[in-house]
């Protein structure tokens, strides 16, 4: 590491692509790390995956989760639980490549490197005894870490019956990306995120989102290797009960063992990148400071010159929820068909429902991401870079111009993606980061770029199109095509449109 991470835009700025300054890097096969962590000799519980999954239409489900407001606030049971671990990450299909077995998943990866990990702590669930467990899909079963009760962290003002926790390992994702790999680990926490929230809103169950916690304490609780592993998202489920009125997060917390830590382990030939590891643990300390929502046009050089409001139809179509989530691919066999208004209105409008004050993500943190739109032949709209406003439920057009050629090329000329017709652009402005949230804000933006970009995915699938993220991306020039301010960022971009069916 040549400098000191100390803010996002040290980070952003250190691990940046520029064309014809990348370095080289052959993937080590014989170290590939492990998809799924072990805990042997410990006991297991056994989830049941009989349950019939809810039947709910994915529109009205989206629908459903503005604010929380229909939500359950019953103590949840067992079968629940089994039914939401199933809803949020689970097994799609299975294939064979050159001998070896591939399994694709209901979440998107950037490489399919599954750098997530999900961990359960049980306050009061029926059918379950108070611990902390681990969640193994290929088997099914949740592992015991702890047993007997644990604190609530982070604290919550109402009764909490359950966390979940999402973690991510460092290495999973860096054998590939290096020191670029925290930006695609934060960005599949949060594709995780979108379908676990959106598994819970299926299921009737009340839940908050929590990005701002004790870090090294949550460690300790889950039994990681901080070094190795971290927890990025927390999400409590809440009940009914009475707020007790002992401290949730006064009880002590002993240590798990060297071998439980050990999991942590994917590879015996890990590399460590300081970067990486500066960058989390600058972002450690949470910012007191309350930031005011970002005006969505300060990541733009230009503001938008003309706006569309979106006219949504009264019945947008419907699609079985469960099955858009098994459905769910990366699609790069773009073509430019037609699109009709309504459909393209539908799909804008789902994307606009996950944001602003309709959004479950905390409400300071929902500024930290700008989302704007290259539109290119085939929509019913002109081509052009255009902004959602998400609040005002319209579109700004910012440029005339047909970009999305030009981004492909900047996308490490990756030519497929000119063939997308439409490009879904998370941006932000790296300075307001630092000065509102500090270098912890970098966490927030591409959590929820990743959350917005599964939404993307799932919603594309929905209405019968492709979707593929990208995340390779060379940075500067990136910002330059959409002339962005001076510290604006291309953070994560979603090609998406029609593609061909067989």
């Amino acid at each position: 590491m040549k400098q000191q991470i100390l803010t996002a835009t040290d980070y952003h700025r250190a691990t940046s692509y520029r064309r014809h300054h990348l370095t080289p890097h052959t993937l080590d096969w014989a170290h590939q790390p492990v998809l799924t962590k072990h805990y042997p000799d410990l006991p297991r519980v056994t989830l049941d995956r009989s349950a019939k999954l809810p039947t709910i239409d994915y529109f009205d489900l989206v629908n459903r989760l503005q604010a929380n407001e229909s939500s359950s606030s019953q103590v949840p049971d067992i079968q629940k639980l089994s039914t939401a671990f199933s809803l949020t990450h689970d097994i799609t299909a299975r294939t064979m490549h050159t001998g070896t077995p591939f399994y694709y998943r209901s979440v998107a990866s950037a490489g399919a490197l599954y750098p997530f990990e999900i961990y359960l702590a049980v306050h009061h669930v029926d059918g379950m005894d108070p611990g902390v467990y681990h969640h193994h899909l290929f088997e099914s079963c949740l592992t015991t870490l702890r047993h007997g009760p644990v604190p609530e962290i982070p604290p919550a003002d109402r009764g909490v019956s359950a966390t979940f926790y999402i973690t991510g390992i460092f290495f999973r994702s860096a054998w590939k990306y290096r020191n670029r790999a925290y930006r695609y680990v934060l960005l599949d926490a949060g594709h995780l995120l979108e379908n676990l929230q959106l598994a819970l809103g299926a299921l009737g169950l009340c839940f908050s989102i929590q990005l701002d916690f004790d870090d090294e304490r949550v460690a300790t609780l889950l039994g990681l290797d901080p070094q190795r592993e971290v927890c990025l998202v927390c999400v409590h489920l809440h009940d009914g009960r009475e707020r007790d009125k002992k401290p949730v997060d006064a009880n002590p917390l002993k240590s798990l063992s060297a071998d439980i830590l050990q999991a942590s382990t994917v590879s015996d030939q890990e590399v460590t990148y300081g970067e990486i590891l500066s960058i989390h643990r600058a972002g450690s300390r949470i910012s007191n400071t309350v930031a005011e929502a970002l005006p969505a046009m300060d990541v733009l050089g230009n503001l938008p010159s003309s706006w569309i409001d979106l006219n949504v139809p009264d019945h947008p179509g419907s699609a079985d929820y469960t099955r858009v989530l098994r459905q769910r691919r990366s699609r790069r066999n773009f073509i430019a068909a037609p699109e009709t208004v309504d459909g393209f209105m539908t799909f804008v409008d789902q994307m606009a429902r996950n944001m602003g004050p309709v959004s479950n993500m905390p409400p300071a943190y929902r500024s930290a991401i700008t989302l704007g739109f290259l539109v290119g032949a085939g929509m019913p709209i002109p081509p052009g870079f255009y902004l959602l406003d998400p609040d005002a439920n319209r579109l700004g057009r910012v440029s005339d111009a047909a970009l999305t050629e030009s981004m492909a090329s900047a996308c490490l000329d990756q030519m497929w993606l000119k063939h997308a017709t439409l490009h879904l652009l998370f941006m932000t402005d790296l300075a307001v980061l630092d000065r509102d949230w500090g270098p912890r804000g970098y966490r927030y933006a591409m959590i929820e770029a990743g959350r917005l970009g599964q939404q993307a995915y799932l919603a594309a699938t929905a209405s019968g199109w492709g979707a593929c993220g990208i995340g390779a991306i060379y940075d500067r020039e990136a910002a330059d095509l959409l002339d962005l301010a001076a510290d604006g960022a291309l953070l994560y971009l979603v090609g998406t449109g029609p593609v061909k069916t067989r």
